[in-house]
């Protein structure tokens, strides 16, 4: 895992540029001076920000659609499934603008007040986000993507678990884990070589390890099979992370349905 940071992760170590990323994943497409306003900075500060971001490839900027008279006003919005289907660069822009959102959202929720459960919170938030920007229209999924709407009817048990695998390993070779599978039965190892948040991580890798756990999650979920993730176990070597995944059976999912049912009923 090198320390040497790569383009995107100098972008997104600005915590203004975070920021505007976070604001227009939540609040949708804005202009420079409502983006301003909310942050605090500058017109022009918030307009080079925002420049930066759009070189990279995170966020678009477009002619504001009016229905009256007026020259139309710039927007920018964040980099969309739509937008990374025609520009396979916004895929790598979007996945690691997701898993830095997620890492956001869990830093300031917990800031001045006690988390019941970092880890909990984190695996939630990647999860969440990960079902969000996995959504597609029906008959647009490319093969292997999180696709919460794309058919796996026809598609066998083992078809399935492929799919699912395929889907994680191209996320996390996206964020530049540069992962690699190890296979047994019903258990499938992913040994990540290299971490994109790994000064992050040596501090606070209860949050940093748990939000890509939960990205996992939700990239499993969202594609659909018995595949699942069991745990992340950081730096089991000084540059060297275990992501561990496992095929459940029926029973044992029905199993696992029936003590969460009787736990939420306790």
């Amino acid at each position: 895992m090198s320390a040497r940071r790569t383009p995107a992760a100098r972008t997104l170590a600005s915590g203004s540029r975070v920021d505007l990323l976070d604001l227009l994943q939540r609040g949708g497409p804005q202009t420079v001076g409502e983006l301003a306003t909310l942050t605090g900075l500058h017109q022009n500060t918030t307009r080079e920000h925002l420049q930066r971001l759009v070189s990279d490839g995170y966020v678009l900027r477009e002619p504001e659609i009016r229905t009256v008279r007026g020259r139309p006003r710039m927007i920018y919005r964040v980099a969309q499934a739509e937008d990374v289907r025609t520009d396979p660069v916004a895929a790598v822009r979007l996945e690691e603008s997701i898993a830095r959102a997620a890492l956001t959202r869990v830093l300031l929720d917990g800031y001045g007040k006690q988390l019941d459960s970092p880890r909990r919170s984190a695996e939630e938030a990647g999860r969440s986000l990960a079902l969000r920007h996995a959504r597609r229209k029906p008959g647009q999924c490319r093969p292997g993507c999180p696709d919460a709407e794309h058919d796996t009817g026809s598609l066998s048990p083992d078809e399935l678990v492929q799919r699912q695998v395929d889907a994680v390993d191209a996320h996390l070779d996206r964020l530049g884990f540069d992962p690699t599978l190890d296979l047994e039965q019903n258990s499938m190892d992913f040994h990540l070589w290299r971490c994109p948040f790994l000064d992050l991580a040596r501090e606070r890798s209860e949050v940093v390890c748990s939000v890509h756990l939960g990205l996992v999650r939700g990239v499993l979920e969202a594609t659909g099979g018995p595949v699942v993730a069991t745990d992340l176990q950081p730096f089991v070597g000084p540059h060297h992370c275990v992501l561990r995944l496992r095929r459940e059976n029926a029973a044992t999912t029905e199993a696992a349905e029936l003590q969460d049912a009787v736990g939420a009923s306790a």
